[in-house]
């Protein structure tokens, strides 16, 4: 059963509101087989839900005396399908503290919005309620009945778009139709057999193009390797891992047919697949840590490119001529 969170600071009104809210509507929709649950930032585990929540909630035929406040944990993060928060300052400490889950992070308001609006949006966040009166509870279950109405008529869509990512997801872990050459410098080394061993546990077809240990080497040595192989269409991607990642980036991008990007975190990784169409990583193992690392190339390989008016884009970029 797909997860909403729906996340607050104190998750004793606006998030407990939502999560019942959109339980009871997804019912009456037929749509029970979503399920909401709420969690906050900074809540006291095991407080009740406020009194007027309570009471504004027994107006839509909900009774909420049960809720008890839960804080936020990363099981949590890992096991919704989507996370929703009531305003963009919640959002935006949760992506520093889980970047790696960023394609599932939005505003509840932003969520609801149509696709086309969701830039258009001035105020993301829902009205705050916490120590004022009745009525300003009411004005915020009202707009969160809207926003939860929305919400249901968009998660259609979503479970298209996620069944689709889950098939892509499913079919390049098998390593089915990608091969990837793969190169560190002595920086690297660590992390590129780390990398390696998620490969062969996937199922890649993979060249390790070297170094072949810690003594210090030139990086441009290993990154135009694997650039080369690419551009020759030996291979369908490459991976490079040096201490920054620029180096590799660098050398990778001056040959012709390389769209070499440096990707420090996953949203960066979904986005030079979709958009650029990049064929070669660069990771920066003085920079990010294995766990990230894994994420991110899991990320770059699970993806594909858009097209669409991103390839007029691409087409641009292979058009530039260099200056050397």
């Amino acid at each position: 059963m797909p997860e909403i969170l729906f996340v607050c600071t104190g998750n004793t009104c606006r998030s407990p509101m939502a999560e019942f809210l959109f339980n009871k509507l997804s019912r009456e929709k037929n749509m029970a087989h979503w399920q909401a649950k709420s969690v906050g930032l900074a809540a006291i585990p095991g407080d009740g839900i406020s009194s007027h929540a309570l009471t504004v909630l027994r107006e839509e035929a909900i009774d909420s005396a049960t809720h008890r406040s839960r804080i936020l944990a990363r099981e949590n993060i890992e096991k919704a399908a989507l996370v929703l928060t009531m305003t963009e300052s919640h959002k935006n400490l949760i992506l520093a503290h889980y970047p790696e889950h960023r394609e599932k992070i939005y505003t509840l308001k932003e969520f609801a919005a149509r696709e086309a609006d969701r830039a258009e949006l001035e105020d993301l966040d829902i009205l705050d309620p916490f120590g004022l009166g009745e009525e300003v509870y009411r004005a915020t279950r009202d707009e969160i009945k809207e926003a939860v109405e929305s919400l249901l008529g968009n998660l259609p869509h979503f479970e298209n778009e996620a069944g689709n990512l889950m098939k892509r997801e499913n079919n390049i872990t098998r390593g089915d139709t990608v091969r990837i050459a793969i190169g560190s410098d002595h920086a690297g080394y660590d992390m590129k057999m780390e990398i390696i061993q998620f490969l062969e546990e996937a199922g890649y077809e993979y060249k390790d193009m070297g170094t072949d240990g810690s003594q210090s080497v030139d990086y441009p040595d290993y990154g135009y390797k694997v650039a080369k192989a690419v551009a020759d269409k030996e291979f369908d991607r490459g991976i490079l891992i040096c201490g920054t990642g620029i180096g590799m980036c660098i050398t990778a991008n001056k040959v012709k047919g390389i769209r070499a990007a440096l990707c420090h975190d996953v949203f960066s990784a979904k986005a030079t697949r979709n958009h650029n169409d990049s064929n070669v990583l660069t990771l920066g193992a003085r920079v990010i840590g294995i766990g990230l690392a894994l994420e991110i190339v899991k990320t770059w390989l699970g993806e594909e490119f858009d097209g669409g008016r991103h390839q007029n884009r691409i087409d641009k970029i292979s058009g530039i001529e260099g200056g050397e």
